[in-house]
């Protein structure tokens, strides 16, 4: 579309200057985001897809909710998604447009393993088709760590692992429960409870991580500088935390880096193709639970190494 533009009210005055502009009328175009997610519990895997517009849903009847989402197995396992609330596949909504969830029968995603070999297959009502493959990243362990243990606070915990065959990337998150009472006597707000703190192992051989201290680089610049600090000693006494390792293939990765590692903003590479884009990307996951407490209890120590 063309139209005159007068710049400003001074150039009326004068006489109009006509230049010329080109609006450009963004292109809808369908994303997918489908990711395989293991954990060391079977029976708590999960694949879920979420379905979406770049430009929200379009005028009329929105059909994304009738798409079929299929994934197979390369020895033929087939596991087909259906329809499911919004809350199933994003932690927070969007606060424009919508979207359609996906997920997979719970009771045929513990038939999943590492390492499968699996394809993807998302056909709209027009015919229209997004194709994707992935190869889950193999199995790993935390190194001598047991499902929950005690630490003393204001200790640091060393975490290594086993190297996981097929991860790019390692995701480092830890949920902390009990700082906001357990700081306050020391002069320290903590607003929110849990505390939620995102890492990353940017390599597939950097499998060693120190809890909680270096726990919270994608927090960084949004994390209280007095908590941040006070978090490099250890956990106070009486809080909990759990504490998950994750291991991240090449799909997933390249759809998620985001701009602390582009200068130019957050780049995403799809590993969907076809009549939209999106990605396929697949996680194996290991977690424990740590309980801070200068008590002794029924719980074994986490193990320290010596230095």
């Amino acid at each position: 579309m063309r139209r005159p533009v007068c710049l400003t009210a001074a150039a009326m005055l004068v006489g109009c200057n006509i230049e010329e502009i080109t609006i450009v009328e963004i292109e809808d175009v369908i994303i997918a985001e489908i990711y395989v997610n293991l954990n060391e519990d079977p029976t708590e895997n999960e694949v879920r897809a979420y379905l979406h517009h770049t430009v929200g849903a379009p005028e009329g009847v929105d059909e994304l909710p009738n798409a079929q989402v299929v994934v197979r197995r390369s020895d033929g396992l087939t596991l087909n998604l259906a329809e499911n609330v919004l809350e199933a596949c994003l932690d927070t909504l969007p606060t424009t447009g919508s979207g359609v969830c996906f997920l997979a029968n719970p009771a045929q995603t513990p038939s999943l393993s590492p390492g499968d070999l699996l394809e993807v297959e998302v056909t709209f009502v027009d015919g229209g088709t997004l194709l994707g493959a992935t190869r889950v990243p193999s199995a790993f362990q935390i190194d001598g760590m047991p499902t929950a243990c005690r630490l003393d606070p204001n200790t640091l915990l060393p975490i290594t692992w086993s190297k996981a065959e097929g991860a790019w990337a390692y995701l480092n998150e830890t949920s902390i429960l009990g700082l906001p009472d357990a700081l306050k006597p020391e002069g320290i707000v903590v607003e929110d409870d849990p505390l939620e703190l995102l890492g990353l192992s940017i390599s597939d051989q950097d499998t060693t991580i120190v809890f909680p201290s270096e726990f919270g680089l994608f927090d960084r610049f949004d994390l209280d500088q007095d908590l941040s600090t006070r978090l490099q000693d250890g956990l106070p006494d009486s809080t909990t935390a759990e504490v998950s390792i994750t291991a991240v293939e090449g799909n997933f990765v390249n759809w998620q880096r985001g701009g602390n590692f582009n200068p130019s903003g957050q780049v995403r590479v799809p590993s969907l193709r076809g009549d939209g884009t999106g990605v396929f990307g697949a996680t194996v996951n290991r977690g424990f639970d740590v309980v801070s407490s200068d008590q002794a209890s029924a719980l074994p120590d986490c193990p320290i190494p010596n230095p």
